[in-house]
This record gives structure tokens, sequence and C-alpha cells, in this order.
């Protein structure tokens, strides 16, 4: 399958329809927690009717041989594409909400965002099967890393390692000069 970017989709992440549902939810709780926002709490659960169902319906993953792309937002509208070769770690996380809902999410995690939680860039909600989702993501990160690493000494000209084992005694003969006259 192709799609209007050109590049061929791997994996297409599917969402659950209980999504809708979570979100009404954590929106009132979050209302509730602002003490201001609990009389806003009827007219979000009257706006979520429409607004819930809009963000499922904007929200998607597809995974391509090199990328993740992810689609999100009704009013800020997000289109990320995460490659592949950066991502650190795929997460799998729910909560108390989240288990009630029947919900899971999957964090993707790049290289310098790792301990970052709030507004996370690659964070799926509702994905359903997220577990087969991820290990997809994993298998296709895997295959580019491991053709990367091996196209690496193809590259490297010969001689290299007996370079860098000359640089580094005469590193180390420096440093002992150094220590012998400080």
């Amino acid at each position: 399958m192709t799609t209007n970017s050109g590049s061929k989709t791997i994996r297409e992440a599917e969402f659950d329809g209980r999504y809708t549902g979570y979100i009404r939810i954590l929106g009132a709780l979050f209302l509730t927690v602002t003490v201001a926002g609990i009389v806003l709490i009827p007219f979000w659960l009257v706006f979520s009717i429409w607004y819930a169902p809009e963000s499922l319906r904007r929200l998607s993953a597809r995974l391509t041989p090199n990328t993740i792309e992810i689609k999100k937002g009704v009013y800020f509208r997000k289109e990320i594409t995460i490659p592949l070769n950066r991502i650190t770690d795929v997460r799998l996380h729910d909560g108390p909400l989240m288990r009630f809902f029947g919900v899971r999410g999957l964090r993707v995690e790049t290289a310098g965002q790792a301990g970052q939680t709030a507004g996370t860039e690659g964070d799926l909600v509702g994905v359903i099967d997220p577990v087969t989702f991820r290990d997809a993501i994993l298998r296709q990160r895997e295959s580019i890393v491991e053709g990367v690493q091996s196209a690496a000494p193809a590259t490297q000209p010969s001689g290299t390692s007996t370079d860098s084992v000359s640089v580094l005694a005469e590193i180390r003969d420096i440093l002992a000069r150094i220590e012998s006259k400080g």
C-alpha cells in the first residue's frame, strides 16, 4: 500500500472507539482538578460529544520502511514523522482510567527525549493491539540499524583500527608526560 507521500506502508495502526469515552472523562477529571473548571464540566461533556469522535477520526499512525508517520489533532493539527533510526524505545502504558475504558497507550521515544512524559510527540492512545504495532516498529527499526551497522565496516578505510590504537597510545604518552611535569 502506498500513500500520497509515495512511501510504502508496512503497517497502519487502528484505533479503538472506546478512546472517545476515555477522552470525555479525562477532560472532565481535568476540569474537576482545577477548581474554576468545575463549572465548565457540563459544557465540556456536551462539547465532547462532537470533539471526542472527531479527535479519533483525525488520529492515524503508519509505519513505513524508514519512519513512523503520526497525524493527530482537531484544532491544532500535528503531522509528525519520526525516523526509525532515532527511536530509542517504544513503551506500552496504561493508567487506571485507561484500564477502565480498556485502552492502552503506545509511546515512541527518540534520542534526546527520554524521560519526558507530558506532551510526547509519539504518544498514541487507543491503538488496537498495541503490542503487535510496537513489535512491528521494533522489528523494522532493528532491520534498519543492522543494515547501517553491516554497511559501516565496508565504508571504513583499511587500517583504521591500527590508526586508532596508535593515536590512543600517543595520547597516553602525552598524558604521562604532563603528569610527570605536574
